[in-house]
């Protein structure tokens, strides 16, 4: 890479590096690891950044989400965990309410089947329409419906509370 590259890499990274970051943490739940696959993507983009991509952006969320698919192929292989670090996000009082809904959102999608988290993540927080995302995840647009409609149920589900059972009275 020349220096010039290198520089407008690095403008890349700091013009759109959180944005990407966020969508790594909602693909894939485990904090570190979403970093790890971001820098994976990344790292993946330097490879061709010497090409000048028509779009840079999407190209590293194109990675991310093959790479959050693979992740959840191999789930079963290695335990992820889950919880949440709310001294990461910071400690604050005025944050107190978006690590909360932080952690939900995380608990929430951590439930999900990978393409399943990945179809809502990109349809529902990313904006995507329905055949970006189908081309993101190579697959249908009906995929890409069924997907979200059975992951919206799961979250929706989720977050109803649980009934409670009514006690009988007898007479």
């Amino acid at each position: 890479m020349t220096p010039s590259e290198e520089l407008d890499f690095t403008r890349f990274v700091r013009a759109h590096g959180d944005r990407l970051l966020r969508l790594a943490r909602l693909l894939v739940p485990d904090p570190a690891e979403a970093e790890d696959v971001l820098q994976t993507a990344l790292l993946r983009l330097t490879r061709h950044w010497s090409r000048r991509l028509d779009s840079p952006e999407a190209y590293v969320r194109a990675v991310l989400v093959n790479l959050a698919k693979d992740r959840g192929r191999r789930t079963h292989l290695v335990p992820v965990p889950v919880d949440v670090e709310p001294d990461r996000i910071g400690a604050d009082p005025d944050h107190a309410e978006a690590v909360a809904a932080r952690a939900q959102l995380d608990q929430l999608l951590a439930q999900l089947p990978p393409r399943q988290r990945v179809t809502v993540v990109l349809r529902v927080v990313d904006g995507l329409s329905e055949a970006e995302t189908a081309a993101l995840m190579r697959c249908s647009a009906g995929t890409v419906k069924s997907n979200l409609a059975r992951g919206l149920d799961k979250v929706r589900a989720a977050l109803l509370p649980a009934p409670h059972p009514e006690k009988e009275t007898t007479r």
